[in-house]
Order: C-alpha cells, then sequence, then structure tokens
C-alpha cells in the first residue's frame, strides 16, 4: 500500500461534558501522534468524536442511569 494511501481513523467514544477546547485540543494531540508516529500528514487523519449520554450505555449490567441512581 502506498504511504498517502494510509488515511487513520480514530473513533472515540464516550461520555458529555467536554468544552469545544478540550475536544479541539485532544483532535490536534491525536492528529500530532499520528504525524510524530507514523510520518503521516496531518491532512490524512481523521477523528470522530460520539458522546454517549447516561440512557445509551451501562457497564456492570446497569445501564448507567440507573446506577447513579442506586
Amino acid at each position: 500500500m502506498r504511504k498517502e494511501n494510509r488515511m487513520p481513523i480514530v473513533t472515540i467514544q464516550q461520555s458529555p461534558g467536554r468544552t469545544k477546547e478540550q475536544r479541539q485540543l485532544l483532535i490536534k494531540r491525536i492528529t500530532e501522534a499520528f504525524e510524530e508516529a507514523y510520518g503521516t500528514r496531518s491532512e490524512a487523519v481523521t477523528v470522530f468524536m460520539q458522546d454517549f449520554d447516561d440512557e445509551h450505555w451501562g457497564k456492570g449490567g446497569l445501564l448507567h442511569a440507573d446506577r447513579e441512581k442506586s
């Protein structure tokens, strides 16, 4: 595979509550890490961020929204 065809895609899944500035910084640092580690151009790095509120994820067999009530 030619180097210019290697386009990293990063998916971050998290709970909400981060500011725009925090998300911008995280994307910047992730992109820089790919540039340093893989020699990838910044334009080739794609980062997706997906927030899940407390009613859309669970842990330990319980919906997270229900865990907070206990």
